[in-house]
């Protein structure tokens, strides 16, 4: 992995996340694919993180039941993922939180210091 590599987080976005934080994301100049542009919307939650590592990209999902399990799975089993962030789903008027929350993250946090984590996009709420 080169050093450029290891800084920028490549988001992976699950299916309920709004396409327009990607694209919005993409215009500010962050990678981010969605699964409805890799054509896995039905995918299992296992095999939408098991794509998300081959792609070194951190998964973004409001599915924390789901999700949390399969981090201490992996975990237990020695398996590398490029990360989980996990979020509180927001409605549509809270959207700008959203928003608001993975840019602070993007700016914070690196894709070696996301890499086998489990994140809640709560905790890079502004105060």
């Amino acid at each position: 992995m080169s050093e450029l590599e290891g800084l920028f987080i490549r988001l992976y976005f699950d299916h309920h996340i709004k396409l327009q934080l990607a694209e919005e994301l993409r215009l500010a100049g962050y990678d981010v694919l969605t699964t409805q542009e890799a054509g896995l919307e039905t995918a299992t939650d296992a095999a939408q993180l098991v794509f998300a590592s081959q792609q070194n990209r951190a998964i973004l999902t409001y599915n924390i039941r789901d999700f949390a399990p399969l981090h201490e799975q992996w975990m237990t089993e020695g398996r590398m993922h490029a990360g989980i962030i996990v979020s509180q789903q927001l409605g549509s008027r809270q959207y700008g939180l959203l928003r608001q929350r993975i840019l602070r993250l993007l700016n914070e946090v690196t894709a070696e210091q996301i890499q086998n984590n489990l994140l809640h996009l709560e905790q890079f709420r502004e105060d």
